[in-house]
C-alpha cells in the first residue's frame, strides 16, 4: 500500500497508483529509490475526466533493456484494467545521480506521456521546469523525500526557464493538427504568463480564469479551449481554422514579456 494520497485522488486513482508502485518494487527491486507523485493530484484541479497521473521514479542507475521491457508491460496492465486512463499516465523514470546533476549534464531517461509511447530520451537542464515542480510539491509515495535527492533550484532560474519554454510557442503553434493540442498551447502560455506575473506556479484553469479576467479580448478563445480540453468536438470547427486565433493570443501574450527580473508589460497584478 503506498503512502497516503491527497484527498482529490478519486475514480481508481489510489488503485492505479498502487499496482504501479507494487509493480515497480517487483520490477525494480533494490534499485527503487524512490516513486514521487505531483501534478494536479498535488497542487489542485485535478478533473477525473481528463487530468493525467503525473508520476517520477527515482532509479539506482539508468534503465537497461530487461527492466524497460517489463515496465512497458506494467504500463500496459494498468490502462488494460483501467481503460479510462489509457494515454493519461505521465511517468518520468532518471536515475538518482542524473537527478542530482542534470544542471551540469544529460542522461537517459525513460518517459512515458500522453501521446507518446515509452521510450528513452536525453535530458538536462531542459527539464528544469518540470524537475522544479517536483521539488516543490512532489509527495513521496515510496522512498525518501524528492528535496533529499533533488538539489534547490533558485526561483530565477525557474522563471527564466518559463520565459523561454513559453516563447518556443510561436513556432510550435504552427504544428498541431488537432484541437486538444491547440488547446494545450494556448493553455499553456496563459499559465506562462501568469507564472512570470506573480513569480509563482498555478494550473492551466486558474490561469486562464486569471487571463480571462485580465485580458477580456481572449475571454471566448480561452473559454474555448477549456472547453476542447474536455471535448475536442463540442466545437464544429477544425484545427485549421482556429489555429489562426490561438496564434494570435500567443503572440499577443509574447509581446507583453519583459526581462524576467522585472514585472512583464502588461502582466499587472
Amino acid at each position: 500500500m503506498t503512502r497516503a494520497i491527497p484527498q482529490a485522488a478519486q475514480d481508481n486513482v489510489g488503485a492505479i497508483l498502487d499496482q504501479l508502485t507494487a509493480g515497480l518494487r517487483s520490477i525494480l527491486r533494490q534499485r527503487l529509490v524512490g516513486v514521487y507523485l505531483y501534478g494536479s493530484l498535488i497542487t489542485g484541479d485535478f478533473d477525473p475526466g481528463i487530468s493525467d497521473i503525473d508520476l517520477v521514479v527515482v532509479i539506482a542507475e539508468e534503465l537497461d533493456e530487461a527492466s524497460f521491457k517489463a515496465l512497458h508491460q506494467l504500463h500496459q496492465q494498468v490502462v488494460e484494467r483501467y481503460p479510462d486512463w489509457d494515454d493519461r499516465l505521465e511517468l518520468a523514470y532518471i536515475s538518482r545521480l542524473a537527478l542530482r546533476a542534470f544542471r551540469r549534464q544529460h542522461s537517459t531517461i525513460g518517459i512515458i506521456s500522453p501521446g507518446e509511447p515509452f521510450h528513452l530520451l536525453r535530458a538536462g537542464e531542459d527539464w528544469l521546469i518540470s524537475w522544479y515542480a517536483l521539488r516543490k510539491d512532489g509527495l513521496a509515495l515510496v522512498g525518501p523525500t524528492i528535496q533529499s535527492l533533488l538539489h534547490e533550484i533558485p526561483a530565477p532560474d525557474y522563471l527564466q526557464a518559463v520565459d523561454e519554454h513559453i516563447r518556443n510557442y510561436r513556432d510550435s503553434v504552427k504544428k498541431p493538427h488537432n484541437k486538444s493540442a491547440l488547446s494545450y498551447i494556448a493553455l499553456t502560455v496563459a499559465r506562462g504568463a501568469y507564472t512570470l506575473c506573480h513569480r509563482r506556479a498555478t494550473s492551466k484553469v486558474k490561469a486562464a480564469q486569471w487571463a480571462i479576467r485580465r485580458y477580456p479580448q481572449w475571454a471566448e478563445l480561452l473559454e474555448s479551449a477549456l472547453r476542447w480540453r474536455a471535448n475536442p468536438d463540442c466545437d464544429l470547427r477544425s484545427a485549421e481554422q482556429i489555429r489562426p486565433e490561438v496564434a494570435d493570443f500567443v503572440n499577443d501574450m509574447l509581446s507583453r514579456l519583459s526581462p524576467v527580473d522585472s514585472t512583464p508589460d502588461g502582466f499587472t497584478r
